[in-house]
């Protein structure tokens, strides 16, 4: 990959696109190795921004780096530009947050992490993007983050239904129950039924009230 951002004579590598811009053949795999290393490097990219978006380097990378190792055609709409710093992104953002699991010791005092820094990494960078993840909205994110993932790991034994759509029928019987007290007896008039539909003969039910012969 190294090679590929070295051309000898001031060569390029020719690319070609698809109809939804994305780049194709042997050079697409190229394209990706040589984003993954742009974006990964912080001298080009700083370690101590809030996000992607406030880096002010990326069109100077794209002109200066990128167009010098690849000869394509840009698209009007600018497609092929946009998914390409976008990759660049992803590479920065995974990598950062990488170096911080690696490098960042909780048992360690402010100083002793700052001095324990990645390689290639300016101090007061690495300070700052300390600063930035101790912060108490950061810690938040990552919790609710975290939850989310976990409500979208939510299983249960009824079948392959989502999540929301359990949530909804659950909340639906609930409404249901509150407003018909019939629904006490399990018939196929009852809240269960009014939700999943009448059930074929000699069928049993299994949503937590016990198994029940229809």
């Amino acid at each position: 990959m190294r090679e590929a951002m070295e051309r000898p004579n001031g060569r390029k590598i020719m690319l070609r696109f698809n109809n939804a811009k994305q780049a194709i053949e042997n050079e697409a795999g190229l394209l990706s190795g040589v984003l993954g290393l742009l974006g990964s490097d912080f001298e080009k990219f700083p370690i101590c921004e809030e996000s992607w978006r406030k880096i002010t380097t990326k069109d100077k990378v794209y002109n200066k780096c990128v167009k010098q190792i690849f000869h394509f055609d840009e698209d009007s709409e600018g497609t092929i530009k946009k998914n390409i710093l976008k990759s660049m992104g992803k590479s920065w953002k995974k990598i950062r947050l990488r170096l911080y699991n690696a490098y960042f010791e909780p048992t360690f005092m402010t100083e002793q992490n700052i001095e324990n820094r990645p390689p290639g990494i300016d101090q007061e960078h690495w300070r700052w993007f300390l600063d930035y993840r101790a912060k108490a909205e950061m810690k938040e994110k990552c919790r609710k983050n975290a939850k989310n993932r976990s409500k979208q790991l939510y299983t249960h034994t009824g079948g392959s239904k989502s999540f929301a759509r359990r949530m909804e029928e659950d909340e639906r019987i609930e409404e249901i129950k509150q407003h018909d007290e019939s629904s006490r007896v399990l018939s196929q008039n009852d809240s269960i039924a009014q939700v999943f539909g009448k059930e074929k003969p000699g069928r049993v039910r299994d949503v937590g009230f016990g198994p029940t012969p229809s």
